[in-house]
């Protein structure tokens, strides 16, 4: 492992004002010989999410300058130091959910978005609100948005025994072609299993 004093004694943790690509504290120990010896990359990358999952900084994804996902005191799915979006990020900077008091149903630019299905009792005899079995919210979200669905969607309901269904779909394009046995096929097929999601291919 990487202790958190060998971090921050090289310099390799994150500032308020200084993000550090994972990639490169991986491989300042590769490249340097002035930082500790390590073996294998799993002695940084399960350093780097055991202090994550501590709160002692974030894992973000991303490009640098803007991030579409934060992780902090939790795990980071499929995690790899040598992924080019993964970059630790001080915890000052990740956003702060907004609170949200009732559901709200957004339109998604050009998603096709529908109403709430709702199944409701009848009105209370004394004409108060409705009480209703159950709100969905269905339709297509562009890619850039979809970090909107947990705050808009998924916190509002996380205490109403809320179910999610997911359907994601790549296509092949002409600089990024998918094959069988190219790393993201593999990654994502691999994804499917161990969640226990049907996998479909053509």
């Amino acid at each position: 492992s990487v202790g958190l004093n060998t971090l921050r004694n090289n310099n390799l943790l994150p500032s308020p004002t200084q993000s550090l690509k994972v990639k490169d504290v991986y491989e300042a120990f590769l490249r340097f010989d002035d930082k500790p010896m390590i073996t294998h990359q799993d002695a940084v990358s399960n350093s780097l999410l055991r202090y994550c999952q501590n709160g002692e900084f974030c894992i973000a994804s991303g490009d640098g300058s803007s991030f579409t996902r934060y992780y902090l005191g939790e795990s980071v799915p499929f995690f790899n130091v040598t992924d080019e979006t993964y970059w630790l990020v001080d915890k000052s900077l990740k956003p702060q959910p907004i609170p949200v008091e009732t559901p709200v149903v957004s339109n998604f630019g050009d998603a096709k978005s529908t109403e709430p299905t709702t199944v409701s009792e009848s009105p209370d005899a004394n004409g108060g609100p409705r009480t209703l079995r159950s709100v969905q919210v269905s339709g297509r979200v562009p890619l850039d948005q979809y970090t909107q669905l947990f705050s808009s969607f998924i916190m509002p309901l996380a205490q109403n025994n809320i179910e999610i269904e997911i359907r994601i779909k790549g296509k092949t394009t002409a600089g990024k072609p998918i094959t069988d046995n190219s790393p993201e096929y593999k990654v994502v097929k691999e994804a499917a299993k161990q969640l226990g999601l049907d996998f479909e291919e053509e």
